[in-house]
């Protein structure tokens, strides 16, 4: 998610968004998007070229 490119100055904001990237990061670990196994790279990659379709599922995981 490029932390360390990120120049968040407030730090409720900074706080805010690490709870967000821990949250979706919990989220993609239980989620399967193939039938094979794919790494957190390419399960990101895979959502985000059609993120409606695998919105689903992502979900219910």
């Amino acid at each position: 998610f490029r932390e360390d490119a990120n120049t968040t100055i407030d730090k409720m904001a900074a706080q805010n968004l690490n709870i967000i990237r821990k949250w979706s990061l919990s989220i993609l670990k239980t989620a399967e998007v193939s039938r094979h196994k794919l790494s957190m790279r390419k399960k990101r990659y895979v959502i985000g070229l059609r993120p409606i379709k695998h919105l689903e599922e992502v979900l219910e995981s």
